[in-house]
């Protein structure tokens, strides 16, 4: 059964990444910095560690079978997405008669300044792990958090520090979780988390949706004359999180369904999640 308090907190991390992006997207307000700047250091990290904690109970199902389920659930909603969120800055560049940028081939592998990054990492993470065994990711896990530490900021030292909490995430999954006491575990069961559990679920669906989305609806806000930030802001954060949730009702349909996974011919709309986010973080956009 799926533990409440790890979809509220994963869907706490969703909710962290739209604020920050709605600052960016719709304007600075003086209370979001602030909110921002202290979650900086912790939304991806979390993020990525809650990640890490289902990966021993995923390769348990053997390497191919991991393999193909992250495959499906992650790398083709990165895929789907980043070409979708490509194909929106190409047409807003030659709306606005502005060139394409000349890596367009690169950049529909891999855009290191976009917002779906997170989905990349996390997929790569799941493919190195899989050969490691369970010694190995422990001692891993931390030793590439310190060795992260080392590193110039860049996107070397995001991907090696995020490595290390995915595996640190794994270690608390397979050596604490297992010891916690009953009486810790049923405290925190009792916690209602609500909205927030239900965006921890579906937290690939809000993640890979919200920036394309809010993008458009503060365009749109801005268009009619509204670019006081205190009123764009509201927008930013409130329509990607209800396209979102629309979406996740429309998964019952193989189409809206197929934005996210990878769909089965001989099944019904899946419903295999990553448990990402789903995140976010490139200097621009994330």
């Amino acid at each position: 059964m799926r533990q409440q308090w790890v979809d509220g907190v994963r869907g706490l991390c969703v909710v962290a990444v739209v604020l920050f992006h709605a600052e960016l997207v719709a304007g600075p307000l003086l209370w979001l910095s602030a909110i921002n700047q202290d979650l900086a250091h912790v939304r991806m990290p979390l993020l990525m560690g809650l990640s890490g904690l289902l990966l021993a109970r995923s390769l348990a199902k053997g390497p191919r079978r991991h393999l193909v389920g992250k495959a499906r659930a992650v790398l083709w909603p990165y895929a789907v997405w980043a070409s979708l969120d490509l194909a929106q800055v190409c047409v807003h560049l030659l709306a606005t008669g502005e060139p394409l940028p000349s890596d367009l081939a690169r950049l529909a592998l891999y855009n290191p300044s976009g917002y779906l990054w997170f989905l990349a990492f996390l997929f790569c993470y799941h493919v190195l792990a899989t050969p490691l065994p369970p010694w190995l990711r422990s001692i891993g896990g931390p030793a590439l958090v310190l060795l992260g530490g080392t590193l110039a900021p860049g996107d070397l030292h995001r991907f090696v520090t995020l490595a290390g909490w995915f595996l640190v995430g794994d270690l608390l999954g397979r050596v604490v979780g297992p010891r916690v006491p009953g009486v810790v575990t049923d405290l925190v069961g009792r916690i209602r988390w609500g909205i927030l559990a239900a965006v921890g679920r579906q937290s690939v669906v809000y993640y890979a949706c919200h920036l394309v989305v809010m993008v458009h609806a503060v365009r749109l806000v801005h268009q009619a004359g509204v670019t006081e930030p205190r009123l764009a802001v509201p927008v930013a954060v409130v329509v990607p999180l209800a396209v979102g949730a629309l979406l996740v009702r429309l998964r019952r349909h193989r189409w809206a369904d197929a934005l996210f996974v990878w769909p089965r011919v001989d099944s019904t709309a899946g419903t295999e999640q990553s448990g990402a986010a789903v995140a976010p973080a490139a200097p621009s956009r994330t």
